[in-house]
Formats: structure tokens, sequence, C-alpha cells
């Protein structure tokens, strides 16, 4: 059975911006991150003696629908064949670190400067959190295709490190859509299915909508029910992957970066800010003149913030791979429920999902 989910923007008073961004990228990760899939339900066959009149009528079925394609054909060799359409709702839950290695700032229409060896960043953690919804439909009894349907939100925690010490926390929303496959079948007692999807975040503040990937092998064996064979329980782990657009554009205004400071930050920033400004080498300081000064007259209370930063940034997932472990119940070859776990690496995620199955 195949199921799904899913995938944000930061940086300093002059990059700050980038943090918006960051939050967007990990938002997308998942919304994207609307692009998990799970894989419990497949064509199978057994030789247990418990199913032999059940798996014999199989072989004497009229069917008459128009998918899977050569189900018939399956089902005539006794294979059990899952209803064709198939319609998904998905929790997902997900929290994972990011990585920027270059970016590159400008004031509104000015030009980019590479600001990528004058900034160190602390930890960016985006935790992120999606419902979609998944309609699918089994093509061949080994391939089902789906698309996503995805909205959600994203709490992002980034710390600048240098050149000021800084923190921030924010939330945004996003929506995706995504299509994808899964190939799945049966060898001996154990069940692989191969998953694969793309998905688009369209995020308020950036330039393009963020595409992202996921793959996942999973290997799975099925407990039917000792009498009903269309009852049963999988359970399977696997290898995921997680892949993001590198490069991000956007632009947000100077007030939306530090909407609530605290009484005195303005002068500490002022003062890092000069501190980081004047050690600076004369052409960087040309490039960078016009933002560090607007930054100045805001924290001084001079300007409204009003300006934009325009910002690009090239970033990556921590660490794309981790493993998931997960469980379904199928009540029917109508109804399944299932969750899966992942873990390892510098991601967890977890998922919920119901799923309706129907012939067409």
């Amino acid at each position: 059975m195949a199921q799904e989910l899913y995938e944000f923007e930061h940086t300093l008073p002059i990059l700050h911006s980038t943090i918006n961004d960051m939050k967007k990228i990990l938002f997308l990760i998942v919304i994207l991150i609307p692009c998990l899939t799970v894989k419990a339900q497949y064509t199978i066959k057994t030789n247990n003696p418990a199913y032999k009149r059940y798996y014999d009528s199989l072989k004497t079925m009229d069917y008459k629908y128009k998918f899977p394609i050569l189900a018939k054909k399956a089902y005539k060799k006794g294979f059990d064949v899952p209803f064709p359409l198939g319609i998904g709702a998905n929790y997902f839950a997900q929290r994972q670190d990011i990585n920027i290695s270059t970016i590159e700032i400008g004031l509104n229409d000015n030009p980019l400067t590479d600001v990528s060896d004058l900034i160190k960043f602390g930890a960016i953690i985006g935790e992120t959190h999606a419902f979609t919804i998944r309609p699918d439909i089994w093509v061949f009894p080994f391939l089902n295709v789906y698309s996503i349907i995805g909205t959600g939100h994203t709490v992002t925690d980034v710390s600048l490190v240098d050149p000021i010490n800084f923190s921030t926390s924010q939330r945004f929303t996003a929506n995706s859509l995504g299509v994808g496959f899964t190939a799945a079948g049966g060898f001996g007692p154990v069940w692989v299915a191969v998953d694969n999807n793309y998905n688009w975040a369209n995020v308020s503040v950036l330039t393009d909508p963020v595409p992202a990937s996921i793959l996942c092998i999973r290997v799975g064996h099925t407990f039917q029910d000792k009498s009903k064979p269309d009852r049963n329980v999988a359970v399977w782990f696997g290898p995921f992957r997680q892949k993001i657009k590198s490069d991000t554009e956007g632009n947000v205004p100077i007030s939306s970066i530090f909407p609530d400071l605290t009484p005195g930050k303005e002068d500490e920033f002022i003062e890092d800010l000069n501190n980081w400004y004047n050690n600076l080498p004369p052409p960087r300081q040309a490039a960078l003149q016009p933002l560090y000064q607007r930054l100045i007259d805001y924290f001084e209370g001079n300007d409204p913030g009003d300006s934009n930063i325009h910002y690009k940034l090239n970033k990556r997932v921590a660490e794309p791979w981790n493993m998931v472990f997960g469980a379904q119940y199928q009540h029917n070859k109508r109804l399944q429920i299932r969750t899966e776990l992942g873990t390892f690496g510098k991601r967890t995620q977890f998922l919920i999902s119901a799923n309706y199955r129907f012939l067409w």
C-alpha cells in the first residue's frame, strides 16, 4: 500500500532574511514534507492451507474492472490484487537539521554580495506538521501512481554565532502539490516496495515554488489473520532519502525580521554591526554599505523597516538518509490504517494515516 507525506530559510541582522527563507525550506522538506510513502498492501499469493478456499475462489473470479491492468490474469493465477482506487488522509510530523553553505544578500534592487565567509550559523532546526490528501490508482498489480495535496506549518529555530549572537524561532504556513509512484512485489514471505515522489511547495516570500523529492525502499512481511485472509498486519523497515532544491531566492522586509526585540537589544545589535562592518575590507564595506546603513537606521528608530532584504542561499539537508520503521493494520481490502517512525541520522519523523480503497 502506498502512502505519503512530506518539505525554509534564515540569517543574521544583515542576513536574518535567510532565517525566514530557511524556515520555508525546512517546511517544504516536509510538506513537501508531503511526500512520505508507505507500502504495505500489494499483490500477494500464499500457500497457507488455511486460505486455500479463498485463493481458489480468486482463480475463478470474473474481474470486470479496468484497473489494475493485468489484474484478471493475476487473479486466475491465484494472486490477491488490491482494489484499484484509493484515497488517503495523512498527518506527518518531522524534525531535522539544515546546513547553509553559501549566502548572498543585498538591499532592494542593489546587487547581491556573497557574505558566506562573514557569517557563522549555529544549529538550524525545523519542526514541521503537515496534513495531506493522497488519491492513488494501481495501474498494474505491481505499480501504484498517486498525487499529493498538502498544507501545514513549520516552526524553525535558527541561531547565529558570528558576527552577532542571535537566535529566533518563527512559524509560517505553506501549501504543496506532488506526484509519485510505488513499485511493489512479494518474494516468498517478504515484500519489497520502492517509492519515489516529487513535490513543489508554494511559500509566499519565495520567488519560485521549491521542489523536493523523496526515495524510500521498504522491506516487510505481512501476517495474515487466521480466519480472514484479507485481514492482516504488515511490518517493515528501510532506508529513506529526502532531497530539496539547493538554491533559494527571495525577499523579506527588515521589519519582519525583528518583530519583538527586547529593550536594549537594539543598542547591542548596533554595537555588533558597527564592529562587524568596521572590520570588513574596503571593497566589502562599499558593497554592503546601503544594507548596513539601513539596518542601523532601523535599530535607531529612524527607518520604518519597509525596505526589502534580497537574498539568495544554497542549503541542504544535514543528512539526506535515515531509517524508517512502520506497521499497517488492514481490516479488509477497503480499509487500512498505518503508522511509521523515522529515526537515526539528523532527522526524526512520524506518520499516521488512513486509507480507503474501492473498485473501478
